[in-house]
């Protein structure tokens, strides 16, 4: 069948509100010929989301009228990122993390209510990261380091920033995680929760959380399995370390039923979705994050953030391989490797995941379609594939 002209394709896309730049014969306008007479061969994805931090109402509204225009139909939105003097600040307005600016505006109401009257759902990317005054408050409840320094004392500090990492088998943790959660969902209208995945052993999470609690359960863990007497913290990092990981993705599966059940319990309809790295082997030594095993779940958004085609369809093709027949179903994350590359890269890749049976997108990030003009690129795309 003859392809349309890049002319033709405009006119014909313009009827639904869509207006592509059409300067002069490139080969960006032929490839984007091209990627649209293929997407028109697929029906559209069901959930395209599009992740943002916008920090005042204006940002807001301009983020969802540029998501409402270009197809997307979901905003999923950081409410306590990790950013500013205490490690953490909420963009919502809570009583369980240190409350910023847009925490006083209440931004997350505003957002819920813009967004509900274009159609768009809301979802909360929910972080786990403790902060400075709240291990000041409760030192016990801070991770430690094979050489018994809390991060409290020592926090995470990968980039520059610090993250001050929580204890997962403290108990006490999970009871503030759970509550902070209910709170979240009882106070405002979100339709989803996206678990970040630093409720496990967190951001630098190979090297904790060597304390008491952890060595006793650990120690029965081995027990259960024929192993008595061991070397703490030595041989949870050496010759059990196969064995730690595997106590490590035990206890964080048990917390996760705990939590979905809590969030579940108050409201019912609320989707609630993990943000998992790609690699099941490093989720697992790190975070205790075994991705497979999380069917609590209804939702598993892998953020597959590469500027490579290639090596995204092969993340894909691994992630939809191993997801095949479970309950939770995969979403893919792209775009945060793509900032500063042209907008035609990143509708590439979505249709990259949509060959490969994606029937569910996020784009991350709202400031990279912006510096990469890509809003109308998406338009288009999301426009020219058949109804659902």
């Amino acid at each position: 069948m003859k392809m349309p002209s890049a002319l033709a394709l405009a006119l014909a896309l313009a009827t639904t509100g869509v207006v592509i730049h059409l300067i002069t014969w490139s080969s960006g306008n032929r490839a984007m010929e091209e990627i649209l007479q293929e997407a028109s061969t697929h029906t559209v994805f069901r959930l395209r989301g599009v992740y943002s931090s916008a920090g005042t109402r204006a940002g807001i509204d301009a983020l969802v009228e540029k998501a409402a225009r270009s197809g997307f139909n979901l905003v999923i939105w950081f409410v306590n990122p990790r950013r500013g003097p205490e490690g953490v600040t909420a963009q919502y307005r809570t009583d369980f993390f240190p409350c910023g600016e847009a925490c006083e505006e209440d931004l997350l109401a505003y957002l819920v209510e813009r967004a509900h009257e274009r159609g768009l759902k809301v979802w909360a990317w929910f972080g786990f990261m403790g902060y400075r005054s709240l291990l000041e408050r409760h030192p016990s409840w801070a991770a430690v380091w094979p050489t018994g320094e809390t991060t409290l004392e020592k926090p995470c500090a990968p980039g520059g920033e610090r993250f001050y990492v929580l204890n997962p088998a403290n108990r006490e943790v999970v009871e503030f995680w759970k509550q902070a959660l209910v709170d979240l969902v009882s106070r405002y209208e979100v339709d989803g929760v996206n678990f970040e995945d630093d409720y496990g052993f967190g951001y630098c999470g190979e090297n904790f959380s060597f304390d008491e609690i952890n060595r006793e359960n650990f120690a029965r863990f081995l027990a259960q399995r024929g192993v008595g007497s061991f070397d703490w913290p030595l041989d949870a990092l050496g010759r059990y370390h196969d064995l730690w990981v595997e106590y490590k993705c035990s206890l964080v599966g048990n917390i996760t039923r705990e939590l979905v059940t809590a969030v579940k319990r108050v409201k019912p309809h609320v989707e609630v979705s993990l943000a998992a790295s790609v690699s099941l082997e490093w989720s697992r030594k790190a975070f205790g994050i075994d991705w497979v095993k999380l069917e609590d779940f209804d939702y598993l958004t892998f953020m597959a953030y590469t500027a490579d085609d290639r090596v995204l369809e092969s993340w894909v093709s691994e992630i939809f391989a191993s997801t095949k027949g479970l309950k939770t179903k995969p979403i893919i994350i792209i775009g945060w490797e793509l900032r500063g590359y042209p907008a035609l890269n990143w509708i590439k890749q979505a249709l990259v995941v949509r060959r490969l049976g994606g029937e569910d997108l996020v784009v991350f990030w709202d400031g990279g379609l912006d510096s990469s003009n890509a809003w109308d690129h998406f338009q288009a795309l999301f426009s020219s594939m058949k109804a659902g």
